[in-house]
């Protein structure tokens, strides 16, 4: 749908409802009431957010029997109240983009200043000009996945904060360490860590127990051979001398760690267990690049592909669309959007890797397309393209078929 016939279908759908505009916030918000004649229907109202602050806005209500209520959706503040307002009778609830707000603030009074009440009117105003976006709160098995791909992001941030920190001690205690073990996370070189982590410590302890204790840890991949080079290499460390302090401090560490990567496996089999009980989940698992943990996180980041009208619509909410900037005889570089969810974008980045990461149908699509288009932009046409895939595999409820996907080249978005 052409952008001036989406923002005539939302007017329209708002039209002689009661228009209400929220700007929310930690402990209160504003809201402005319009009539449906477009009017304002007094000065903003501050509510508490609270229940009784709750009450409080919906009996100050205008007269009416249909409201259409537009929330800023700033962090998570707005959503305890959007469920609630869903709950009243004749309510529907809309979003409006925080950014919209920023550059429509001058519009009405000449003045770059911001405050609440001001904002409040602003996103009345723009819901009564059809310019907000639908909402509907996921519900099942779509929200807990979507809280889930919440999770395993989080979770993945913690492993790799707490990975630096690791690699950091060794910097200071045992700078030498990644030279003799080139993984520091292997099975041998965390018992070394667990058991003599500071060089002075692998020098005096007995030189047989250290090769078996790595035959033991690495199940007798790792033995004399690299016990030989960590005490050589500990002998010669120009580390900081250690101390029960630092000892502690690598064992928390440590710590933190494995609990954050039992906490990731914990998640991530949460989200094989809700997939299976997705319709069409399974023919997604079927796309190249297309894993399990990429099928949960995609769909926890957008939900159920089937409830979108056309594909064009998820690639715009992962910002994989184009931007041009023209004017007049200036014809500005086409460039990514890179709008709406960033996580939705990483997703779709890491499918398309893990495509072409094999010989296949996609692989041969990614070589054409790197015929005119650069290596990254090659990827993200190539992204598209799977997303459409996924897209028609759920809104259809069909299997994935490689010869109909990759049937015909389409034509690659610039970036």
């Amino acid at each position: 749908m052409h952008s001036s016939s989406m923002i005539d279908a939302r007017k329209a759908a708002v039209h002689d409802a009661v228009i209400g505009g929220i700007d929310v916030a930690q402990g209160w918000h504003y809201i402005q009431w319009l009539f449906p004649n477009g009017l304002s229907a007094g000065k903003p109202m501050r509510f508490a957010n609270s229940r009784p602050g709750f009450e409080s806005l919906w009996a100050h209500r205008p007269a009416g029997t249909r409201f259409v209520i537009g929330i800023e959706s700033t962090g998570s503040y707005w959503l305890p109240l959007a469920h609630w307002l869903r709950q009243q009778p004749g309510v529907t609830v809309v979003l409006v983009n925080p950014l919209h707000t920023h550059k429509l603030k001058e519009v009405d009074d000449r003045t770059p200043s911001k405050h609440d009440a001001k904002d409040a009117g602003i996103i009345a105003r723009a819901v009564a000009e059809g310019r907000y976006l639908p909402w509907a709160p996921r519900e099942g098995v779509w929200s807990e996945l979507a809280t889930l791909a919440v999770t395993r992001r989080q979770q993945k941030a913690d492993i790799v904060r707490w990975q630096n920190r690791i690699q950091g001690w060794l910097d200071v205690y045992a700078p030498e360490f990644r030279q003799v073990f080139k993984a520091w996370d292997g099975l041998a070189a965390l018992w070394v860590l667990d058991t003599v982590p500071f060089p002075a410590d692998v020098v005096a302890y007995p030189f047989e127990d250290l090769v078996a204790g790595l035959l033991t840890a690495s199940h007798h991949r790792v033995g004399r051979k690299r016990a030989t080079a960590l005490v050589a290499a500990s002998r010669e460390s120009i580390g900081v001398p250690g101390h029960a302090s630092a000892r502690a401090q690598l064992a928390a560490y440590l710590g933190h760690w494995r609990a954050a990567r039992a906490a990731l496996a914990a998640t991530e089999a949460a989200q094989q267990a809700l997939l299976a009980s997705v319709a069409g989940a399974d023919a997604l698992r079927a796309i190249p690049g297309f894993g399990p943990v990429v099928v949960a996180t995609l769909l926890g980041a957008w939900g159920n592909l089937a409830d979108y009208a056309h594909p064009q619509q998820v690639v715009r909410m992962a910002g994989l669309h184009g931007v041009s900037n023209a004017s007049g005889k200036s014809q500005g570089k086409t460039h990514l959007a890179k709008r709406g969810r960033p996580q939705a974008r990483q997703g779709w980045s890491q499918a398309a890797l893990g495509a072409i990461a094999h010989e296949g149908p996609a692989r041969a699509r990614y070589r054409a397309l790197r015929e005119r288009l650069a290596p990254k932009a090659a990827l993200i046409a190539l992204a598209c393209k799977l997303l459409r895939i996924a897209w028609a595999c759920m809104r259809h409820q069909t299997a994935y078929d490689a010869r109909r996907a990759f049937a015909r080249p389409t034509t690659a978005p610039a970036a």
